[in-house]
Formats: C-alpha cells, sequence, structure tokens
C-alpha cells in the first residue's frame, strides 16, 4: 500500500488559483460571493475555485478563502464566521457539488440507480481529474426535503473518492425545464463561455483561469465549449491538512502512555452465578477509569481542539474517561482466552449499548469480552451543544468533528487500556486466566458506530479486523435520507428561510466532518497505509435494504471506498463491487433484504418498515463476524440469499 506521506499525486496542480496578483490588481481586492452561479447565492456554483487564496505554507498551495459575508446569515442576522473553514487547504474529496438552475427537471441524469452512465459520452453532468481527464463516477439529484421547490438545489454526489490535493473541472450540458425546454447558461457564466467583457470584477478575475484551465479540460472530454450551461472547478483538501492533527494527536498520546497503556483503575460493577444450569449472558461487568491526554480547550461541550503557532492541537494536561467491560459467562465457567471487542455506540448514545441484549448473547455465545466507552463529540452529552449551534449561527460547527478528534483518542486509550498493563486487574481473570488474548484485537461497530468507526479504525495500530454495522459515508449524503435528522431539520427551518441556506450549511459542515468520520480516511482503511506501523486492515460491511436511519446509499460508497467485494448469492448487484463466492479473505459487503423499497429521491425509507436495528440480530450474521474474527475469512451462513422475511 501507498504510505500516508506519497498518498497526494506527484504534483499538485496549481491551475485552480486564481491569477496571479499582479493580473488582477486593477481589479481591486476579490469579493465575498461568486458571480458565476448567477448571483441567486453567494456560494454558488459550490465547492469553487473562487473562494481559494494562494498560501504557499499549504501542501495544495492554496487555503479556502470565504469572505466574512460569504457563508449563510441566519433569520437572527447572525452571520457564520468561517474562521475554521478557513484553515482548510481545499474541499472535501467525497463532498458533493451543489448549483441552482430554477425548474430543472431530472430528465436524462444520471442517477444512483444508472451509475454506468456517467461515462456515456452524451451524458449531462461530469466531473473531471483535471490531470488525468479521468471521470468522477457520481449521480445527480434534487434536494427534495425543501419548503420551497423553487430554492431545490441540484446536487452533483461523487461515489467513489476523489483524490486529495486534487484539482476537479465540472461540467454541465443539456439540462432540461419541467417542460422539455433547454435550460439557459447561467449569467454570469455565460459571459465567460461567450467572451463577452464585462464590468464585474469578480467575473473577470476568473477570465483567464476559465480559458487556460476549465474549457480546454472540459473540451478535451467532449464537452463543448457552446453546450455548457455550467463549468466551474475547486481543489480537494490535502491528507495532510485534512487528518494531520488526528496523526499527531494519536502519536502523542500513544508516546505519552508508552506500553503500559494509561493509568486505569476497575471497579466491580455487576457479578452473577454463571454456575448454574441457566446462567445468565454477561457474568461481571466492570467500569473503568483511565486517565488520557486531553487535547481540547477545555472538557466540556463545545470546546475545540488546543492550537499551537502552526494550528496544530497539543497536550492539554489529562483527563479521566470511563468505560464498560463486560465479561460473559461462558469464559467465566470455562476460563479461557476469548476474543477482546471494541464495540462503538449509536447516534449520539453512549457505551451503555454493550448492555443490549443480542450483544450480550452473541459476546456469550462466541466468547467476546466487550469494552466500549463514549464517543466524544457524539454522545448524549453533546446534544445540546449542536443544538445550540444550530441556533446561534453554526460559526462554531467546528466543536463537532473536533470534539470527536478527542473522542477518537479515548478509543485509542481504552484499547491501550485494556492491552497494557490493565489486562494485568484481576477482574479480568478467572482462577489465575486472563479471560481474553490482548495482542489480538476486534472492533465491532453499529450505526454511528459504523460511521466514526472508518475514521478509528484506519488510525489504530492494533486492530486489523473490524465489523462496520448499517453505517455509510458521507454525512452530507446521510443527513437528508435519514429521520433521525428530522428534529435538526425542524431547527435549521426555524432559523434559516431559505432552504437553499440549509443545503449549503449541511455542505458546510461537512468541510469540517471529514477527518472525524470515515469519509475523510476513506483510502486509509485499507487501499493506503498512514505510515508504516499502522496495520493493514480488513472490513466486514453488513446493512439492511431500507434502512431509514442511514441509508445503504452510503454503505455502498463506504463498500467501494474500502475495495469490499459483494458476497455470493447477493440480493442484488451493488455498482462497482465485484462479487465474490466464499470463502475468501478480504474485505466483504453483505446486504439484507426484508422486503422494503427504498426510496429513489433523496428521503428516508419508511420509519413503519425500518431495517436498521435488524442485520445485527440475524444469527447468520453474527455468525459471519465471529468467522470473519477468526482468521479474515468471509463465509456465508444465509440459505441463499440474505432475505430473512
Amino acid at each position: 500500500m501507498r504510505s500516508f506521506l506519497h498518498a497526494l499525486p506527484a504534483a499538485i496542480l496549481l491551475v485552480g488559483c486564481p491569477p496571479a496578483e499582479d493580473d488582477t490588481a486593477a481589479l481591486g481586492p476579490r469579493g465575498d460571493c461568486n458571480p458565476v452561479g448567477g448571483g441567486e447565492h453567494c456560494l454558488l456554483p459550490f465547492p469553487s475555485s473562487f473562494f481559494l487564496a494562494e498560501d504557499p505554507t499549504t501542501v495544495t498551495g492554496v487555503r479556502v478563502d470565504f469572505g466574512p459575508s460569504s457563508l449563510p446569515i441566519n433569520d437572527s442576522d447572525l452571520q457564520t464566521d468561517p474562521s475554521y473553514w478557513n484553515e482548510k487547504d481545499g474541499f472535501p474529496n467525497l463532498g458533493a457539488t451543489y448549483v441552482h438552475f430554477p425548474d430543472v427537471s431530472m430528465d436524462g441524469v444520471v442517477g444512483h440507480e444508472d451509475l454506468d452512465a456517467y461515462l456515456a459520452s452524451d451524458v449531462k453532468t461530469v466531473i473531471l481529474n483535471a490531470e488525468t481527464g479521468e471521470r468522477v463516477p457520481h449521480f445527480g439529484e434534487l434536494e427534495v426535503r425543501v419548503r420551497d421547490e423553487d430554492e431545490s438545489l441540484f446536487i452533483m454526489r461523487p461515489v467513489v473518492p476523489m483524490e486529495h490535493g486534487t484539482r476537479y473541472v465540472v461540467g454541465i450540458r443539456g439540462l432540461v425545464d419541467s417542460s422539455g425546454a433547454t435550460l439557459d447558461p447561467m449569467p454570469g457564466f455565460v459571459d465567460l463561455r461567450d467572451e463577452v467583457s464585462t464590468d464585474v470584477a469578480d467575473l473577470e478575475r476568473q477570465r483567464d483561469h476559465y480559458e487556460q484551465d476549465i474549457f480546454p479540460v472540459l473540451e478535451a472530454d467532449g464537452f463543448a465549449r457552446g453546450d455548457l450551461q455550467l463549468a466551474w472547478d475547486f481543489v480537494t483538501v490535502s491528507s495532510e491538512n485534512s487528518l494531520g492533527r488526528m496523526i499527531a494527536m494519536r502519536d502523542d498520546a500513544l508516546e505519552r502512555v508508552a506500553d503500559g497503556g494509561p493509568p486505569v483503575s476497575f471497579e466491580l460493577v455487576g457479578e452473577e452465578d454463571c454456575s448454574g444450569d441457566s446462567p445468565p449472558t454477561i457474568g461481571r461487568t466492570l467500569r473503568g477509569t483511565m486517565t488520557v491526554p486531553l487535547y481540547l480547550d477545555s472538557w466540556d461541550p463545545g470546546s475545540n481542539l488546543t492550537r499551537d503557532a502552526d494550528g496544530m492541537p497539543y497536550y492539554n494536561g489529562d483527563q479521566d474517561v470511563e468505560f464498560t467491560v463486560r465479561i460473559p459467562c461462558s469464559l467465566i465457567a470455562d476460563p479461557r482466552a476469548g476474543r477482546l471487542v471494541q464495540y462503538g455506540h449509536g447516534l449520539l448514545g453512549s457505551q451503555s449499548e454493550v448492555y443490549t441484549g443480542w450483544l450480550s448473547e452473541a459476546a456469550n455465545r462466541y466468547g467476546w469480552v466487550l469494552f466500549a466507552t463514549d464517543w466524544t463529540g457524539m454522545k448524549g452529552e453533546d446534544v445540546a451543544m449542536i443544538m445550540d449551534e444550530i441556533g446561534t449561527g453554526m460559526s462554531n460547527f467546528a466543536t463537532v468533528p473536533e470534539r470527536l478528534h478527542q473522542g477518537v483518542v479515548e478509543f485509542l486509550m481504552a484499547a491501550e487500556a485494556m492491552t497494557g498493563d490493565g489486562a494485568l486487574d484481576p477482574y479480568l481473570s478467572q482462577d489465575g486466566t486472563l479471560l481474553y488474548d490482548p495482542g489480538q484485537l476486534y472492533y465491532y461497530g453499529n450505526s454511528q458506530g459504523s460511521i466514526l468507526g472508518g475514521a478509528y479504525v484506519p488510525l489504530s495500530k492494533r486492530i486489523e479486523r473490524g465489523v462496520f454495522g448499517v453505517g455509510g459515508m458521507p454525512y452530507s449524503l446521510l443527513l437528508t435520507r435519514s429521520y433521525d435528522f428530522e428534529l435538526y431539520f425542524i431547527l435549521l427551518r426555524g432559523q434559516y428561510e431559505s432552504d437553499m441556506d440549509i443545503s449549503l450549511m449541511i455542505a458546510l459542515m461537512q468541510m469540517l466532518w471529514d477527518p472525524g468520520e470515515g469519509s475523510g480516511w476513506a483510502f486509509y482503511m485499507n487501499q493506503r497505509a498512514i505510515d508504516d506501523d499502522t496495520p493493514a486492515k480488513q472490513a466486514l460491511i453488513q446493512v439492511g435494504i431500507g434502512d431509514a436511519q442511514v441509508p445503504t446509499l452510503g454503505a455502498h460508497i463506504q463498500a467501494r471506498a474500502w475495495g469490499a467485494s459483494l458476497v455470493e448469492p447477493a440480493v442484488r448487484d451493488v455498482w462497482g463491487l465485484e462479487t465474490r463466492q466464499p470463502p475468501f479473505v478480504g474485505n466483504a459487503f453483505v446486504e439484507f433484504d426484508y422486503g422494503v423499497q427504498e426510496p429513489v429521491e433523496a428521503e428516508p425509507s419508511p420509519e413503519e418498515t425500518d431495517s436498521h436495528e435488524k442485520p445485527r440480530r440475524e444469527f447468520a450474521g453474527q455468525e459471519q463476524v465471529e468467522r470473519f474474527y477468526e482468521d479474515g475469512t468471509i463465509e456465508h451462513f444465509c440459505d441463499g440469499p440474505c432475505d430473512p422475511e
């Protein structure tokens, strides 16, 4: 695998930067709004190189440069401060692109059910790698969850991750309105396309860039200049800028606790009698308290990462953090080394999810010692903070992914506690036998635990095999398709009169979320290595068709990003995944079909038929997990395709 330091292209294409300052000095300072998108919204089209400024200190040579009034303002006249966004040296590598065409029809646009069409010679939309000319697989859709149909944005969503630190060119042609008439090109853009001189400084400063670096790339792919209704480009964020803080925190924390792990103590919470004829599933429950390095400016919700002169987080003392350990009766009654499994909990929940009955039964059946801590940043205690951010302009939304950075450190430290000196605690043994092998650690995350586990597992130096249930990526695709987001939708609608503002705020959230969830780490699960000391990963993904909380469309993106194979016999084909007949060793994707018809548009499946909780409870799925943990082998335990109902 390629190392982290060599994951970027050999040469960053800086042609996405604005023209040299001496060429544009006469035009005055750049404004806060891009006129190319027709002037209906400052940010459109999004993302765009218009909002990049030259910066020789970054890997890409540019930095995001939103102006003081570029980002949405809410109905209380609170302007979103761009400071945290302007720390990025590009845009998300799984982020969507957004434009606004009034009364646009989806007729003839590539949809997520016909992804092969992105290669067609007459395709209406294209995203091109400006260096290689390669097309990015994607689909187009309208944001349908709007109050005003006139403010529905046209969205192009990549279905595989784009390269970090790379320039991409977007072209749109042939879109029609609801009557079938071809839409006019975007005002502003048409003046650049048709070489019409204007007195709009922020158009004129882009003219040379379009002539040299945008129109030629599109024409080389068959997108004739005169057919274009809109075109623009953007640069994706570098690996170093996006992920460097988290890697630095990991390395610093591991160095501080060394081989013995963090200071830890255990308290007995519950002890059951495992000697009877009908013993309970869990025989011993412990509360662990570990002392972990802190990289936030405070421990409280709403805190942010510390920043040194270079913008990197630094150690800010220690914090005591609790975690839970659950030991099954099967190991206590017959002392031996079982499997050590770290569990990742669901949306805004807590470590108490390890008390659930299905997980306790599986742990007892297979001899799993479970342990879990909270996802700081997206745990129950963070709910009020997230709601407050929505109500106060979102300027500090960075607190969510930055606290998630700390949460990942806590997951890392819990693993070190259980595999280090903490394993010497007598509560973790029975009759002198340690009840797990500290040299083998496995991960199991469901829902949020799968989404955030996509960031945690690539970082772990101990985990080699992880199971990811009912997850997906990126958040910006998942949210509007999840009924879990309903409350936050209501809050956003109470703060923003414009539906376009809400859509763009979700897009802006993704810029900050990237390093705290799986999408930012898409290449580093098992396609590339962070460094020589971080082992390659194997991933097993299990999902349920008709999931109303985390749509399987996001899981398909997750599976493609991780190079997973579709396990035969499958309930349906999944574009971009090869099928493999088990047994095989590698990364795998399995869907369970509960007879639910998934929506075509960007909205949730019906709540009453939600399949979200079902796959993890399937005995065939649990058998597959245990076999995968054993040696990475993928087996199939369903009787034919996995369609339990």
